[in-house]
């Protein structure tokens, strides 16, 4: 029997104000929606939106897509993840990715260095510490000694990888539970599908 479809909605909605999404947040199940995402660039962060939505609409599975790792370090990623997961417990899924150029460097001071590695670290260092590990690790692009995240969130969230090209899509596919794609063509999504497994 093949999956039920699973219908989505990106918060927070530009139009008002977030504080002021509740009604319609709260009414998304009754719409149909299974899932709320969110994104980062320069609005509101990723978490805030879906620990609202946690609060206002507790059966709808949530998602980053994508919460940036050059602009925040290992440990506190996985400490926002947690609290996340704790308000939503099996239904977050945490999606991260490199983010851009404008982002990373011109907004936040920070060199986008080998993106690869970084999104590789971080997804071996993720699932490690959301485990409730003691992690300590010498990456190729970070590196953490000694930290265990205090109250380890259970089940441990989803993780996900952003993802454009065929590396970054192979990355995803050996070392999270999901890639997220963006910008295709259907003519993409086969070739996608075949990297990605």
């Amino acid at each position: 029997m093949p999956p039920s479809p699973r219908w989505g909605i990106t918060l927070p909605l530009r139009a008002s104000a977030l504080g002021g999404q509740r009604d319609l947040v709260a009414a998304l199940p009754d719409l149909g929606y299974t899932d709320v995402w969110s994104s980062e660039v320069s609005g509101t962060d990723a978490f805030t939106p879906l620990v609202l939505a946690a609060q206002w609409a507790p059966g709808l599975r949530l998602g980053t897509a994508v919460a940036g790792i050059y602009n925040r370090g290992p440990a506190l990623l996985a400490m926002e993840a947690a609290g996340l997961a704790s308000l939503a417990p099996g239904r977050f899924v945490l999606g991260i990715g490199v983010s851009s150029p404008v982002v990373v460097t011109d907004w936040n001071g920070v060199p986008l260095e080998r993106p690869y590695q970084r999104a590789r670290d971080y997804l071996r260092f993720l699932r490690a510490a959301l485990a409730g590990e003691k992690v300590t690790m010498a990456g190729d692009t970070v590196s953490v000694r000694g930290f265990r995240l205090e109250t380890p969130p259970d089940p441990p969230p989803a993780l996900a990888l952003a993802a454009l090209r065929p590396q970054m899509v192979s990355l995803g596919a050996a070392l999270a539970d999901g890639v997220i794609t963006n910008w295709l063509a259907p003519d993409d999504v086969p070739r996608v599908r075949a990297v990605a497994g």
